[in-house]
């Protein structure tokens, strides 16, 4: 996905993850994504906005 977006001409990608869901946070650290955002949901939490240039 990354590989497409970059060859398709954007700069940058953004992904959403919810804070108590440790794996997908790992993840998205390993490839490089930094937070830039929080936002509170009633149900589920704090839902962390994330980012990476590319």
């Amino acid at each position: 996905m990354l590989d497409w977006a970059r060859s398709s001409g954007y700069r940058r990608v953004w992904a959403t993850v919810w804070e108590w869901n440790s794996a997908s946070r790992r993840v998205l650290d390993k490839l490089g994504f930094t937070e830039v955002e929080r936002s509170e949901d009633a149900t589920y939490g704090t839902n962390l906005v994330t980012m990476r240039q590319l």
